[in-house]
Order: C-alpha cells, then sequence, then structure tokens
C-alpha cells in the first residue's frame, strides 16, 4: 500500500480555533498521564482519561476525546523512539503546535470537478459542521480525481495550526492509499553510481551514461554562502534563526526538487526498457565520512551531498510505479574488473593489468553494481510496465514531481 498526502492550508478559523484548544489541553494532558504511568496504549489512555475529558468538554463529539488520545499515544511513541536511537535529550516531548487525527465518523468529503468540500462535525449530530472548500491544482488535482474515482482509500486525516500558544497556519493533511502495483519481471539491470557530483549508470547488454548532478551541490554552497551574509554582524539570536529557517527551506527545496526530477527520469526509463534499478546500500554512510575523511572533504560531503535523500525518493517512486530495486553491497566496485575480478590501477581513467579492461572510474563502478544485481535477480521475462507506466501518467508528469508532500491547495475566498 503506497500512501501521498495531500495537504491544504487555509485561512484561520475560529471554530477550528476553539476545536485544537480544546483537542490541545486534551492531547498534552494525555501524554503528561502517558509519561507518568508509562502507558502508551490508546485504549488504556482512553479508558482512563474519557470520564474527566467528558466532563470538560461535554459539547464535543466523544470522537474528538478518542482521537485526542489516539494523537497523545502517537507522540508518546515517536518521543521514545527519538530517545532509544539517542536523537532525543528532554525528559518530555516538546509540542510545538496542536494538531489532532480527525476520525471518519465526522469527516465527509465532496467534489464536483473543481473544487473540493470538506465538512467536519465538532458536536453530535451538528446541523453546522465546519465547511472547508478548495481548489486542488497540479498533482493535487490528479489525486483528488482518482479519489473520487475510487482508486484508491484514504486513511486518518490530521488537523493542524493556528492554536494557542503557538500561532500556525491552519492545515488540513489527508493521506491517500493507492494499492501497490505489481513489480513486474525485469528484463536486464541497470547499475547506478551515486558520486558527489554525478550519477553514473550502466545496463548489462546496454549502453552507459553519465548525469551531471553538481547543480545540487552548488545551490547548497549558495545557501550557505547566503546565511554567511546575512548572519553576519547580527546579535539577536531570533533574526539570525529567521534568516538560517528561510535558506534552508529553500535550499531543502530546491535540491528535492532536482532529486524528484531525476528519480521521475529513472523511473520513466526503467518503465520503457523493463529494467530493474540496482543501487548501493549506504547506510551508515555519515558515519564513516566523519571517521575517516579529512576535515574540509567531511564537512563538504556532509552538507552539501544529499545522496541518501535522492535513494529515498526513488526507493519510494519505484514501490509506487512497480519498479525492481535492488541494493547491493558496495564495496570494491570501484577497485574491481568487471570482467576478470582483478584490482584495478589509477585513478579516474582505470586500467586492469591481467585483463586490459580500461575506463572511466564511475562508468566501471557502476558496471560492478549492475553484475551484482544482476546476481541477485532472474533476468528474464516479457516485463508487464502497462499498470506502472498507466499510474506514472496519472499520477504526476513524466519529468518533475512533487513527492509525498507538494504545493498546497488553493482555499476559495469566504
Amino acid at each position: 500500500m503506497t500512501t501521498l498526502a495531500i495537504q491544504f492550508r487555509f485561512s484561520p478559523n475560529p471554530e477550528i480555533d476553539r476545536l485544537l484548544d480544546a483537542c490541545g489541553a486534551m492531547v498534552m494532558e494525555a501524554v503528561s498521564w502517558a509519561l507518568d504511568n508509562n502507558k502508551t496504549a490508546t485504549h488504556t489512555i482512553v479508558k482512563e482519561l474519557y470520564p474527566s475529558f467528558r466532563e470538560r468538554f461535554p459539547d464535543l463529539h466523544s470522537a474528538w476525546i478518542q482521537k485526542s488520545a489516539r494523537t497523545a499515544a502517537a507522540i508518546v511513541h515517536a518521543f521514545r523512539r527519538r530517545k532509544r536511537r539517542g536523537r532525543e535529550e528532554k525528559d518530555r516531548p516538546e509540542i510545538r503546535k496542536a494538531w489532532v487525527y480527525v476520525d471518519k465518523s465526522v469527516f465527509r468529503w465532496e467534489w464536483d470537478g473543481t473544487h473540493l468540500t470538506i465538512r467536519i462535525s465538532v458536536r453530535p449530530h451538528d446541523e453546522n459542521p465546519i465547511v472547508l472548500r478548495f481548489r486542488p491544482h497540479g498533482k493535487y488535482r490528479r489525486l483528488v480525481e482518482a479519489w473520487a474515482r475510487g482508486e484508491c482509500g484514504f486513511g486518518e486525516p490530521t488537523l493542524s495550526g493556528n492554536a494557542a500558544p503557538r500561532r500556525r497556519t491552519p492545515m488540513l493533511i489527508i493521506p491517500l492509499k493507492f494499492p501497490d502495483v505489481p513489480a513486474y519481471e525485469p528484463r536486464s539491470v541497470v547499475g547506478i553510481d551515486s558520486n558527489e557530483r554525478s550519477l553514473d549508470g550502466f545496463e548489462i547488454g546496454g549502453a552507459s551514461w553519465t548525469l551531471d548532478t553538481s547543480w545540487g551541490a552548488a545551490k547548497c554552497a549558495d545557501h550557505d554562502r547566503r546565511i554567511r551574509r546575512g548572519t553576519k554582524g547580527k546579535q539577536n539570536p531570533k533574526a539570525r534563526k529567521k534568516i538560517i529557517r528561510k535558506h534552508s527551506r529553500r535550499r531543502r527545496n530546491r535540491v528535492r526538487e532536482l532529486w524528484h526530477g531525476i528519480a521521475c527520469a529513472l523511473i520513466w526509463m526503467a518503465l520503457n526498457a523493463s529494467n530493474a534499478l540496482v543501487l548501493e546500500k549506504l547506510q551508515g554512510l555519515k558515519a564513516r565520512i566523519a571517521a575517516s575523511m579529512p576535515k574540509r572533504l567531511r564537512q563538504r560531503l556532509l552538507n552539501r551531498w544529499s545522496i541518501r535523500t535522492f535513494h529515498a525518493i526513488l526507493k519510494h517512486k519505484a514501490r509506487v510505479y512497480g519498479v525492481p530495486r535492488i541494493e547491493i553491497d558496495p564495496r570494491g566496485t570501484s577497485s574491481t574488473c568487471p570482467v576478470c575480478g582483478g584490482s584495478l590501477r589509477g585513478r579516474v581513467e582505470l586500467t586492469c593489468p591481467s585483463c586490459g579492461l580500461s575506463g572511466n572510474r564511475h562508468i566501471l563502478a557502476a558496471w560492478n553494481i549492475a553484475r551484482r544485481g544482476q546476481a541477485k535477480l532472474p533476468i528474464g521475462g516479457k516485463g508487464r510496465v502497462e499498470e506502472g507506466i498507466a499510474l506514472f501518467r496519472r499520477l504526476q508528469s513524466p519529468r518533475w514531481g512533487q513527492g509525498v508532500v507538494g504545493a498546497p491547495g488553493r482555499p476559495l475566498p469566504a
């Protein structure tokens, strides 16, 4: 099951503010109770706190009390997971904005081909529910149309934003769940060698190619310079943080847009040729870079090389469109001859002293990656790709994509 989330922002609404204030208070109390009593099950939290919440908020639909407990359980689980991984030092989770899951029993939607109308009930048998109307565009419109045709279901919507104490823009996120496209039987494999400034590919029985990705590193360096210039001489910590957040957000969005475009192109190529994609396993890459690289090279790679982001995006898109994907151990791919298995000599242009093979270091590495992937996957068959191509064309353009959460819809004027 593949989940694509559509995200809509809308103008502040007093009734939504009151609802989020009430749900936020319940969530914070439920989080404190769960941590104090070492209880994280939603059923246990509801059983203990439902009577007091029902007495404090008699006008609310009971679904909001239950979903507040569900939200608190999710926050506690995420906090404990971060603690186990060493990413959290605080004793209590910091709830930066009020948010709550929306029960499907109080959520209604309509699509007339142009406008998406959402009705959210706050009280039992609510005759005047909250009404939100949006005009989706781009990829969102195609997703909503697929939703209206019954090609996907939807999960728990999330309502967040604009509640005290921190005022934020209200937001509604609706996860759409698409059935997985079965992976086809590949005719061949394409090995992809991931480098700092390029992606190099080699297809078994086909051609090799090199894709320049230095634009992403250059854009990261440019935003780093903008941050240094913008924060130079500023003593106010809030002003410095504002500049850093702005340029960090822009850098992240632009680099992700680049990787989304490249991932879409590779998926389109694999679908048309019925190929499988073979990638290197890069888990623990940052730790190896931090332990073995000189300081300047280490800083450059850790700050400007977002290859794991690209692998995550490509993995997600391959699962959505049914493209087979294989991961192999990258050790020795740049120093082993793909023909005879001997040790290569040289720096950029490598030569094998045993069989005389010579070529570019990255292309030979992609060749080795393809051969290792071919050994893991039985090759043969015709390869049915019609479902994947149809879904690819329906959900997004073949050149650029948005990812899981893209640009918000355009709300209609009140």
